[in-house]
Order: C-alpha cells, then sequence, then structure tokens
C-alpha cells in the first residue's frame, strides 16, 4: 500500500513539473512548429514577450571575383641562340654553361691571323694613299700636277679607307660577342672545332623577367586586358606564387581551339624561373559588388532563399534573397540586404517575422554609421575555375 502511494505521489510530482515547463516554453514550442504563427499569450513572464537571445552579423560588401585559369609556358625576356657571322676555326672558347655575361663581353674566338693580316695591309695602303693626296695638293698651285690628278687621288684614299673598314669588319668577326646581360648556356663547340654560319655555338638567355605565354576563352575576351594583375605557380617549384602583369593579347581567336593568346611578363629577380618552365596561370577579373553574410545565415524554405534582418526596434523580418556566390564561407547575395544590414547568424530555427530578438553581435565590427570602412572584402572562387 506504501509503494502504491510513492508511486502514486511520484507520477503528481512529474506531471506538475511538465505543466510548469510547458507554461514556460509555450512561446518557444510555439514557434518550432508553426514559425509564421502569432503568440497565444503575451501576458507571461511579467506581462510581455521574451525577447529571443541571437548571434547576429552586419551585411559587408564584397567584389564578386572570378578567376580565370590556364597553363602557359615561360620563355626569357630576351634569349637567343649565337651563331658566327663567318666559317672559321674556333681559337678559344672564354665562358662556360651558367656564366652571367653582360654586353659586349667576348664568348668565343675564331682564329683571325689571316683577317688581322688584311687588316694591317689595308691601313698601309690608306696611309699611302693620304700622303700621295698630300702631296699633290700641294704641287697643284705650282702647276706642276693636273687638277685631274688630285681628283684620282682623292678618290684612291677613299678606296683606300673602305678597304681598311672592310678589313677591320672581317676581323671583328672573328670575335662573338654577347649582345646583351644574360645567362649563357652550354657551349656547343670546343677549341680547334670547324664552325659556319649554320653552326650554333651558344645559348644566352636574360631571365631577369620571364615571359609567360597561355590561352584563354573567347568568351573572356573582354575580361584581359594589357596591365592586369596575374599569378603564377610552376610545378618545378610548388607552393610558391609569383606575381607579374599582362603585357601583351593575341589580335585574333583561333578558329580551332576558340581561344587567344595572351602573354604575360614576371619579374624574375632571383633568377629562380627558367625559360620552358610550364606554368598555372591565374587572371583574376574583377565584377559587381554584392552584400555578403555567414553561410550559415542563409536558408531555404519553400518560397526560395531568405535571410532574417533585424531591424532597429530588434525585430525580425524575413527578406527573400538571390545566392550570387559563396565563396570562404560567406554567400554574395542579390536582393533586399544592404550593406550594414544587420543578419542573423545563430538561433534562426525560433524566428517568426515580427518576433523581438536580442542580438549579440558576432566580430567587431560596428555598422555603417552603423560600419566599418574596412568592411568590405573580396570573394575568390574556389574550384577549378575556368580557362582554355
Amino acid at each position: 500500500m506504501a509503494r502504491k502511494s510513492t508511486l502514486l505521489i511520484a507520477g503528481v510530482a512529474l506531471i506538475v513539473v511538465a505543466a510548469s515547463a510547458y507554461i514556460f516554453a509555450k512561446d518557444d514550442i510555439t514557434a518550432l512548429i508553426a514559425p509564421d504563427a502569432q503568440p497565444a499569450s503575451t501576458g507571461q513572464r511579467g506581462g510581455g514577450e521574451r525577447s529571443l537571445p541571437v548571434i547576429a552579423e552586419y551585411a559587408s560588401l564584397m567584389d564578386e571575383k572570378t578567376v580565370v585559369e590556364a597553363v602557359g609556358t615561360g620563355k626569357s625576356a630576351l634569349g637567343v641562340s649565337i651563331y658566327p657571322a663567318v666559317s672559321g676555326e674556333v681559337a678559344d672558347v672564354l665562358v662556360r654553361a651558367g656564366d652571367k655575361v653582360t654586353e659586349g663581353q667576348v664568348l668565343v674566338i675564331l682564329d683571325s691571323d689571316r683577317e688581322r693580316l688584311a687588316r694591317d695591309l689595308a691601313a698601309v695602303q690608306a696611309r699611302d694613299a693620304e700622303q700621295l693626296l698630300a702631296r699633290y695638293e700641294k704641287a697643284r698651285p705650282l702647276g706642276a700636277v693636273a687638277e685631274s690628278e688630285v681628283d684620282s687621288a682623292r678618290t684612291a684614299l677613299a678606296e683606300a679607307r673602305i678597304a681598311l673598314d672592310q678589313a677591320e669588319v672581317n676581323l671583328a668577326d672573328r670575335t662573338i660577342l654577347a649582345p646583351f646581360d644574360g645567362i649563357v648556356g652550354i657551349p656547343q663547340v670546343e677549341a680547334g672545332d670547324r664552325v659556319d654560319s649554320s653552326t650554333a655555338i651558344v645559348t644566352l638567355d636574360n631571365i631577369d623577367s620571364i615571359l609567360v605565354d597561355f590561352e584563354v576563352a573567347e568568351t573572356r575576351f573582354d575580361n584581359v586586358r594589357p596591365g592586369q594583375s596575374v599569378r603564377v605557380e610552376t610545378w618545378s617549384l610548388p607552393g610558391e606564387e609569383f606575381t607579374g602583369v599582362v603585357e601583351s593579347i593575341g589580335s585574333r581567336i583561333d578558329p580551332e581551339s576558340r581561344t587567344f593568346a595572351v602573354r604575360a611578363r614576371v619579374p624574375n629577380p632571383n633568377s629562380r624561373l627558367l625559360a620552358g618552365m610550364s606554368f598555372a596561370v591565374y587572371v583574376d577579373i574583377e565584377g559587381k559588388q554584392y552584400p555578403a553574410v555567414a553561410e550559415i545565415s542563409v536558408l531555404w524554405g519553400d518560397e526560395g532563399t531568405y535571410v532574417w534582418r533585424i531591424d532597429d526596434e530588434d525585430k525580425v523580418s524575413r527578406v527573400p534573397v538571390r545566392v550570387v556566390k559563396r565563396t570562404n564561407g560567406r554567400i554574395l547575395l542579390d536582393g533586399g540586404i544592404a550593406e550594414g544590414d544587420l543578419v542573423v547568424v545563430e538561433g534562426v530555427l525560433r524566428l517568426r517575422p515580427g518576433r523581438t530578438v536580442s542580438a549579440t553581435i558576432r566580430g567587431d565590427n560596428p555598422a555603417p554609421e552603423n560600419a566599418p570602412s574596412d568592411a568590405g572584402g573580396v570573394a575568390t572562387r574556389e574550384g577549378a575555375g575556368e580557362g582554355s
């Protein structure tokens, strides 16, 4: 009998606890079952509706940015294969692979004994012609030399000087110089080799900057411009990113690939990038600015996408929006949300239109006139991107 009484008392106590819990949480239960329903009573707990605690955040402006991706090939800003101007035997090679040389530095010398002798002979003949002309001009006032002979002497001197200049050129052709500052490749000849004008002697590259050639889809022709910033990565140096600018753009579309050619220049002060490297190229294309909110703020319902906005009276309203882009935990929106609007981030499940909330602002950004001047940001595309 005592046991039955104990069970009866326990049951009554449980019913009382459940009833009390229902009375205090009735509004919340109603909001969960029917978010759009109005509360049945506003007289509970102090005679008014309780403010619902939520976490909120101010909407900020972000740029819609698309990243066009492509694969490019690097080439030196200046790069040549050096050939001799004349045939002959290699007398000496004065550089080794990897040497840094300056413009005008001697790279290779060909045997030049005959050319030196020819130059010396031409110099002697030029001096003789000059002396003969000087004697004729002194004798002409005395009538000892005809005017025609003086003219012939002048012509002979001019021809001798031209022959001397030609001999100097022939001698200079035996010495091969660097046409610009750069890095020498592997020499292809050695002392004693016979060469002619078709023999590649050595390569020379100036890699103070690297030119990266790549192709972009025809649909982006209006978005890529000279001077635009690009980012490149090479598989030879994983994890490192280099920045350059678009230098030139092709004037036509390839009818087969439906792409156009683009060339970017990438500074290379430490000479870590080499001609011939392959590159992943990223071109950032700026778009419009949109309000951005936290990803978890955006909800999906029967009528589409929406967010909860808090007004100046701490009441929430349901605002339909269109998702423009999702990026790095933020969503760019198009619709009834503007920069500085206070949007609910957490606590959305118990909300209904007109509900009073007590908002805890996430982060330190106040709204303009409410919002900070640096509230905006930049949205970048995740994933493969687009390109050729």
